[in-house]
């Protein structure tokens, strides 16, 4: 029984990855981490988030992070035996994923409506930027763009005022965990009624929804201008070597942090009293807070805010994160080992079990000749595609 407990959870579920970038590729990634067997599809050309940031042998840290332990598949979907390749691969999967402008994979002879006649169990997603339809579904999408257009450059505005992007591709990672937690709804649905779903989702939905209770706040504000805080005192302050951020829940933890920062003259001051009073006074409070943490370093506030059960961290970077005790000791990260690449750490899906195996990213059509023999093609078809260059076979296959 135990055995059968610890089997990933998507086991033998067989997934057809058509897309590019991120968002697509993340859901794919969440997939596999979760059991699934990701083939990973890239034109002859590869994958563009290949060339994204800094490039080494042929990858970059988002096809690493979002790629490994894919099976890679090189076809040219432009032509018409590519075409038939992947419609051969879609009638033999559970889910394809695929993250075009709107109208690119019908063009391409792989949209749902084609799939779907050969495979009515498919489950198809669709990721986009604006949605499938309406004046902006042919604009181009990119993470900035989204941050922008959604608020959430706004309510990430620093000190200045000025609108900030958020350090990470926020609105792709948002889209990717919503298409996989769909994908298996739509998997749950099929095996009530035997029939798959086409999936569609933008990444400004996404967006939308991962910043709900401050887009509330922004119309309880009344027009005025929302509170930045939920709570106060709260924010990040610096000390003598670092940084750090606090937060107090209620009138009990504010006790507290006056007692620890030696500020308890704070406690008498009416104005902070409770918590709505502390945040219509949030900018004098958070300065007084200020004053007391600046003279002195991490290692003499962490100790006592802990001992007094206080909402705090000392901010740190991912050196100190992958360094971190509690990260190592729940194995939070795994290893990626590419030929050629040094062992690099890629967190494991959250909820997964840990592994100690590392898994590779493919290069362009690594496995082209394993997957396509795993769908049925014998090895004279494959020799034919390869010859015929609709398919392209890596000089690294099976190295």
């Amino acid at each position: 029984m135990q055995a059968k407990d610890n089997e990933p959870l998507l086991a033998g579920l067989r997934v057809l990855d058509l897309s590019q970038g991120i968002a697509g590729p993340y859901c794919g990634a969440i997939l596999q981490q979760q059991g699934a067997e990701v083939i990973k599809v890239e034109p002859p050309g590869g994958d563009w988030a290949r060339n994204m940031g800094i490039e080494r042998d042929g990858f970059s840290a988002v096809v690493l992070a979002y790629n490994a332990g894919k099976s890679g598949l090189c076809v040219d979907a432009g032509v018409d035996a590519g075409r038939a390749v992947l419609q051969r691969v879609a009638q033999q999967v559970d889910i394809v994923i695929q993250n075009f402008r709107p109208g690119v994979v019908d063009r391409l002879g792989i949209g749902y409506e084609t799939l779907a006649s050969l495979n009515e169990r498919l489950v198809y997603v669709s990721i986009s930027g604006f949605g499938p339809d309406g004046p902006f579904a042919d604009m181009p999408a990119t993470d900035n763009v989204l941050q922008a257009m959604s608020g959430m450059m706004h309510a990430n505005r620093g000190a200045t005022g000025v609108p900030q992007k958020v350090g990470l591709y926020l609105a792709d990672i948002a889209a990717a965990v919503y298409a996989s937690q769909l994908a298996c709804a739509a998997l749950y649905r099929r095996s009530i009624t035997g029939r798959g779903r086409h999936i569609q989702l933008s990444l400004l939905e996404a967006c939308a929804a991962i910043q709900s209770s401050n887009i509330l706040d922004a119309v309880f504000s009344s027009g005025l201008s929302p509170a930045r805080s939920a709570t106060a005192p709260g924010g990040v302050f610096r000390v003598s070597d670092g940084f750090i951020t606090l937060a107090t829940l209620n009138n009990g933890m504010f006790t507290r942090l006056c007692n620890v920062i030696g500020a308890t003259h704070l406690l008498q001051d009416e104005r902070f009293g409770s918590n709505q009073s502390r945040l219509a006074h949030a900018e004098l409070l958070n300065e007084q807070v200020a004053v007391q943490l600046r003279g002195e370093c991490l290692a003499h506030w962490l100790p006592g805010l802990k001992a007094a059960d206080i909402l705090h961290a000392a901010v740190g970077n991912y050196q100190d994160l992958l360094a971190n005790t509690q990260v190592s000791h729940a194995g939070i990260f795994g290893e990626v080992r590419n030929a050629g690449l040094a062992a690099l750490p890629r967190a494991r899906h959250p909820g997964c079990p840990r592994s100690a195996a590392a898994e590779s990213a493919p290069r362009i059509g690594e496995h082209t000749a394993k997957v396509l023999a795993g769908f049925g093609f014998t090895a004279r078809e494959v020799g034919e595609l390869v010859a015929s260059r609709v398919v392209r076979v890596s000089e690294h296959a099976g190295k």
